[in-house]
């Protein structure tokens, strides 16, 4: 089968190495190269978790883990480390316990004095806490490189080039703005941010909103690898914190809150000085005891779906739309490769991948309104 996968950030990538090692013919089209600077998939790390408030993710998320090991051994490479995380919180905490209590995942119960005991120097504020131990982080520079490699050793053609449309036809087709257009058997289309502007070709009626997002690696926090990845809740004068261990570098943090809605053509991945000091102010009130120093900061791409999920699902007879990675697409990714190597192949979506169609969505109506995260309702960004 001859295939071509339009975008080579974390899914894309996934899916093109997967299906270059089932054997089939694979062109990977990508504008700026893998790992590039202006991809939702750059720098060293990223959050992986089983805990979430929406049972529909602890159940992927267990599928991930485990495609992930799969991939280990497949490459013989370290592309993710177990290291806990603590979720502390209010208002998402006990749709959290019930979520993991229904999936019959191991978690354990943290009173508001305790949280020092599972994260070394982070100070009680007088609420409560999950720890679960299934968590950690993504290797995601090591994860990419190792995708990368698995590509072309099974043969697969990485193409420099703009794609400007998709025609999801019975022989698919790929049209790039130099007016080359690539026809096959099949196409996958996981372009993260770019797959807005293709839509339309495709035939699909859906929005997509791209945002930016800045995190800050501290040093100063972390005095061990082994500290756990962290979700803050909201506060007071506040959105909630996500965080994680990056070793080597630091202790990794953002803001639940977009940096800045991210335009057409726009290119500019400048970090804001005001957004890393309203976050060291927040790391440094929830490290008392530590003097949080930046090591460095980065902006980087995520797009949000109408609800906050993922969106994969076939279009036509073989073209396969993968979109909507809502800030935490990467700890999936292993998963996901899978999948849209098997959705291009023509073998039907189970239950899980079924309730991430575009069905569910054409009786809904999008919410200009509704928040791009919310904790617990629809997404925590693990970038």
């Amino acid at each position: 089968m001859r295939c071509t996968v339009v975008g080579a950030g974390a899914w894309g990538l996934s899916a093109a190495a997967e299906l270059s090692a089932r054997g089939h013919r694979v062109t990977l089209v990508e504008r700026h190269g893998i790992g590039n600077a202006l991809s939702s998939s750059r720098g060293p790390t990223r959050l992986w978790r089983l805990a979430d408030p929406d049972p529909l993710k602890i159940g992927l998320s267990l599928r991930a883990r485990d495609a992930m090991q799969r991939l280990e051994r497949q490459t013989e490479a370290t592309l993710h480390l177990r290291r806990g995380m603590l979720w502390r919180d209010t208002e998402s905490l006990a749709r959290l316990v019930a979520a993991l209590r229904a999936a019959g995942v191991p978690f354990t119960e943290v009173e508001a004095a305790d949280v020092g005991r599972f994260f070394p120097g982070l100070a009680g504020d007088g609420r409560g806490a999950v720890f679960q131990a299934d968590a950690g982080v993504v290797l995601a520079k090591a994860y990419l490189a190792a995708q990368a490699e698995r590509f072309r050793a099974h043969g697969g053609r990485l193409l420099a080039g703009e794609v400007v449309a998709v025609e999801a036809t019975r022989q698919p087709a790929v049209r790039l703005a130099d007016g080359t257009i690539l026809t096959g058997d099949a196409v996958v289309v996981a372009a993260g941010p770019g797959t807005g502007p293709l839509l339309p070709s495709l035939g699909v009626p859906l929005t997509l909103r791209p945002y930016l997002e800045q995190v800050v690696h501290y040093a100063g926090i972390e005095s061990s690898a082994l500290v756990p990845g962290l979700i803050d809740g909201p506060v007071p004068d506040g959105p909630a914190v996500y965080a994680m261990p990056t070793p080597g570098i630091g202790y990794k943090a953002g803001l639940d809150v977009p940096l800045r809605p991210l335009g057409p053509g726009n290119d500019d991945r400048t970090p804001d000085p005001g957004r890393t000091a309203e976050l060291t102010r927040r790391i440094a009130a929830m490290f008392p005891g530590a003097t949080p120093t930046v090591v460095d900061e980065q902006v980087c791409s995520w797009t949000d779906s109408p609800d906050g999920r993922f969106v994969i699902d076939r279009v036509g007879r073989a073209t396969v739309l993968a979109c909507g990675d809502s800030g935490e697409g990467f700890k999936y990714a292993a998963l996901v490769g899978d999948v849209l190597a098997d959705l291009a192949e023509g073998r039907p979506p189970d239950e899980d991948i079924s309730a991430l169609s575009l069905a569910r969505l054409r009786a809904s109506v999008d919410d200009p309104g509704r928040a791009p995260t919310a904790l617990g309702q629809t997404s925590v960004p693990d970038v």
